[in-house]
């Protein structure tokens, strides 16, 4: 399965919406729009870390330890995840910004900050395992890194200021005044108007 299909089916697929509802107590339309926003979130933050140097190399060993996960069987995968680890892995992606994505999410999304963080959760294993599968096939080195997690964002449709990366920034460029709440459902009127 190549990364488009497979983001189509977390965001889309109406039983893997389920499973991670039913493991974070959540309404699968609320973790829908959770998804919606956390992944492009989690992959700018996996950019980001890609093009700075002193963090390149331990994303590029972390994504090593991730290239033979079968993420292909997604219900298969999030049965076997460890809360405890997802959580050490997201707060290695996100860094200081984890509290205000995940209050942003929370805010847009209708759920609380716990059910957002267990979602942000069982993507980042996900999106890591993606990676990890796409940088051992294309033996990507290092260097190359930023590149590959750059490509990412544009299965996603690119980094327009009106985009869903674009939106991924503005949350992990924040300074807490609220405005982004305004866009945000901007964007979900669009990702979600037409049925």
């Amino acid at each position: 399965m190549d990364i488009s299909s497979l983001l189509n089916s977390i965001l889309k697929d109406p039983s893997i919406l389920s499973e991670l509802g039913n493991k974070v107590d959540a309404d699968p339309d609320k973790v829908q729009k959770a998804a919606s926003l956390g992944i492009p979130t989690i992959i700018e933050a996996i950019n980001r870390n890609a093009q700075q140097d002193e963090k390149k190399v331990a994303l590029s060993k972390a994504l090593d330890d991730h290239k033979d996960d079968d993420v292909t069987d997604l219900s298969g995968f999030l049965k076997g995840l460890d809360p405890n680890d997802n959580e050490k892995m997201l707060k290695h992606i996100l860094g200081p910004d984890e509290m205000k994505v995940e209050n942003s999410i929370a805010k847009t999304s209708g759920l609380g900050i716990g059910q957002v963080s267990g979602i942000m959760g069982m993507l980042a294993p996900i999106l890591m395992g993606m990676l990890g599968n796409k940088k051992k096939t294309e033996n990507v080195g290092v260097e190359d890194l930023s590149s590959m997690t750059g490509s990412l964002g544009n299965v996603l449709g690119g980094s327009g200021s009106g985009g869903v990366m674009g939106m991924a920034s503005k949350i992990l460029d924040q300074d807490g005044d609220g405005e982004i709440m305004d866009d945000l459902g901007g964007i979900f009127g669009g990702l979600f108007g037409k049925k």
